[in-house]
């Protein structure tokens, strides 16, 4: 059995494959099964992507914010470069105010009402703001602020309201989400890299004994056999958070 560990501050994710070709789809263009495979492939990933930068780089310290568009004739609030464009030049006005801002943001279309309209949910480290202030800085609409404080991953709470839209036709050829520069990004250690496989052995001696916070069911994969998944929440099991054995940053 082959093993992937991804950790991030306070979780920590086992792969375990069956055989070691874990590439499970081929990476082939053009229509068909291997098409739409490889798509919701990237789906997935993309969704896990947010949600370990998030869990890496954010906490129940930091803010979940909604950013709306009103109607207007000055840009199209529909058109992603168009709303992007604006998005950045709020992030430009938040920045002379706070330097050491840090966020990751991603697009969502308000369908539902007919509108069509873009809107960001957004993750960041921003200090104290009244809502007042913030919507001033923002200047296109309504804000709200999310309180996350009783949150112990925050990385799988804001995931569910980030990323209903990323598969969205709209979004081809754009980034489905905006990020900050200067994240810390996931560990990721593989037992069948060489210079890896003592990580790999050390984490896995640290999560003896605990019982995984999440745990689905096995399932096939064509090239990697049967692939196991499970998921440590150190914040959960122990109480706090704890060192995971391996350098984050």
């Amino acid at each position: 059995m082959y093993r992937k560990i991804i950790v991030t501050k306070g979780v920590i994710e086992v792969y375990e494959y069956e055989r070691l070709n874990v590439n499970q789809i081929p990476d082939r263009d053009g229509d068909g099964e291997y098409h739409e495979k490889n798509y919701k492939q990237r789906q997935r990933d993309r969704r896990n992507a947010i949600r370990r930068l998030i869990c890496q780089n954010f906490d129940s310290e930091s803010k979940f914010i909604t950013l709306t568009f009103r109607d207007t004739e000055t840009f199209d609030i529909k058109d992603v470069k168009s709303c992007n464009h604006q998005y950045k030049r709020f992030v430009d006005r938040l920045r002379r105010r706070f330097q050491a801002l840090r966020y990751v943001a991603v697009i969502e279309f308000q369908d539902k009402n007919g509108r069509g309209a873009i809107h960001y949910h957004m993750v960041c480290n921003l200090p104290y703001i009244s809502k007042a202030e913030l919507a001033r800085l923002w200047g296109h609409g309504f804000v709200k602020i999310n309180a996350i404080d009783k949150v112990d991953n925050v990385g799988a709470y804001v995931i569910k309201y980030m990323t209903s839209d990323m598969d969205d036709k709209r979004l081809c050829g754009e980034n489905a989400y905006l990020r900050s520069r200067g994240l810390e990004t996931p560990v990721e250690v593989r037992s069948w890299r060489e210079g890896e496989y003592e990580a790999v052995r050390g984490i896995e001696a640290m999560l003896a004994g605990k019982t995984p916070s999440y745990g689905g069911e096995p399932y096939e994969s064509e090239h990697a056999g049967t692939i196991r998944y499970s998921q440590y929440n150190l914040n959960r099991i122990d109480g706090q958070e704890q060192n995971m054995g391996v350098k984050t940053a």
